[in-house]
């Protein structure tokens, strides 16, 4: 399904066509009593105001807060601001793809998805390969975890984030056993692509913004995921004669590394105390990836004080080029010109962060 026009193409006097989610809705009334829809519509790129005149009840009554709409209408300017004069809104029928709504790797999902399924293939311990080709092979789990991401905002917070994630810890597990082969490859390699596998339940993410599920918030995605390893081992009545399965718990219960970040156990193995810190590194170095498009010019430069990780970064900045900048020139209008890789900033950290 075609998009239509981003937030960040709108202009005032242009006409304006598309899909949007809805963020927020309220009936008004004019000051001679006359009813209006207020809605504050939202995409990848940004959001904006939207008011409707006519059937603005009708539409009320059909429409909600986090559905996408289909809507019809101009941009005007408004209080030094552009707000859409909109003529129709219905809603969506047809699945959306979260992609245009929320921030989205760059990274090619298929080729992420082919390499995660090698790595499953050259695992040869019976019952961790078993358990994961059952896992990866069931539908739902599969478009999940093709689709999630692997934070709120912190690291990978973007639509395809956990895979990349995912195989990037996996990338880092194999030349780490490559260096140390006295480590269980087969164990460190399944934990690698099994640890966050509770994130497709932990996390709301099929209209914007990225949030927490009630299961998410109650359970954890490290609970939740011992759970899916649990469920189909059950399933499958894998044994753990060797202690394989019971050992792939362990991993992922205890990545988090310590008990203030999450992590109901610490690490009692050598693959475990590995996957932790492959782990941490592949997330931090992706978080700051990200702070690199706030600093000027190709030279390196100062962030602003990073309060969760307590300092200060000096990082080379990220020359943009025309091409990062948008497709405007040349007619590419998969993504919106202003996107620049990250997640914007939507909605206001009090009240989401």
């Amino acid at each position: 399904m075609a998009k239509g026009t981003y937030v960040t193409d709108i202009r005032p006097g242009t006409q304006v066509q598309g899909i949007f989610c809805v963020d927020s809705k309220r009936l008004l009334e004019t000051k001679s009593g006359a009813p209006y829809l207020a809605l504050t519509l939202v995409d990848r790129s940004g959001r904006i105001e939207a008011r409707m005149w006519d059937q603005a009840p009708e539409v009320d009554g059909i429409v909600s807060r986090g559905d996408y709409v289909h809507i019809r209408g101009e941009a005007q300017r408004f209080r030094e601001a552009v707000q859409l004069r909109l003529i129709e809104v219905r809603p969506v029928e047809e699945d959306v793809d979260p992609a245009l709504f929320l921030p989205a790797t760059d990274a090619d999902i298929d080729a992420l998805w082919g390499e995660l399924q090698k790595f499953m293939k050259g695992i040869g311990t019976p019952a961790l390969a078993t358990l994961l080709h059952s896992i990866f092979r069931d539908l739902q789990i599969g478009r999940a975890f093709r689709q999630a991401p692997a934070a709120k905002r912190m690291h990978h917070a973007c639509i395809g984030g956990l895979l990349e994630h995912t195989v990037s810890v996996a990338r880092l597990a194999e030349a780490v056993c490559g260096l140390y082969p006295h480590l269980d490859r087969d164990l460190l390699l399944a934990a690698a692509l099994l640890h966050d596998i509770g994130k497709i339940e932990e996390f709301s993410f099929r209209t914007p913004p990225i949030e927490y599920s009630d299961k998410g918030r109650l359970l954890g995605h490290l609970v939740l995921g011992v759970s899916i390893i649990e469920r189909f081992a059950g399933e499958l009545n894998v044994t753990d004669s060797a202690g394989k399965i019971t050992a792939l718990k362990h991993l992922v219960l205890s990545h988090h590394g310590q008990r203030e970040f999450g992590a109901p156990v610490l690490p009692m193995m050598e693959e475990a105390l590995v996957l932790h810190l492959l782990d941490d590194m592949d997330a931090k170095l992706n978080y700051l990836n990200s702070l690199k498009r706030d600093i000027p010019g190709p030279g390196h430069g100062w962030t602003e004080y990073q309060r969760l990780l307590e300092r200060y970064f000096y990082l080379p900045g990220t020359l943009r080029t025309e091409e990062d900048r948008g497709g405007d020139e040349a007619g590419d209008t998969s993504r919106p010109a202003a996107w620049s890789g990250r997640q914007p900033r939507l909605w206001p950290p009090e009240e989401h962060e």
